[in-house]
């Protein structure tokens, strides 16, 4: 049996036909669909990984006193989060 996601209505209906019938089969039937699939949130990287030079450079930078903005566009990255990630320490 496939279970791509949980199918509560249906589990309970299993549920109340083995109250009826007093067959644990179907209980064994419905716990499968009352888990839930994980969701997969997650996108398709669409930038380069980051240089050890680039994290450099950030760092660098940011002693300068420039803003997030200036230092992505100086480095050539894609945006100043990026800048942020590297900065506290998400991108190592």
């Amino acid at each position: 049996m496939r279970n791509p996601s949980s199918d509560i209505p249906r589990a309970r209906a299993l549920l109340m036909t083995a109250l009826k019938l007093k067959d644990w089969r179907y209980v064994r039937a419905a716990l499968p669909l009352m888990k839930r699939a994980k969701a997969v949130r997650r996108a398709p990287t669409k930038q380069k990984p980051i240089t050890g030079e680039q994290k450099r450079v950030v760092r660098a930078l940011f002693h300068s006193n420039l803003t997030s903005h200036e230092i992505a566009n100086r480095t050539g990255l894609a945006s100043s989060g990026r800048v942020s990630e590297i900065l506290t320490g998400k991108r190592k």
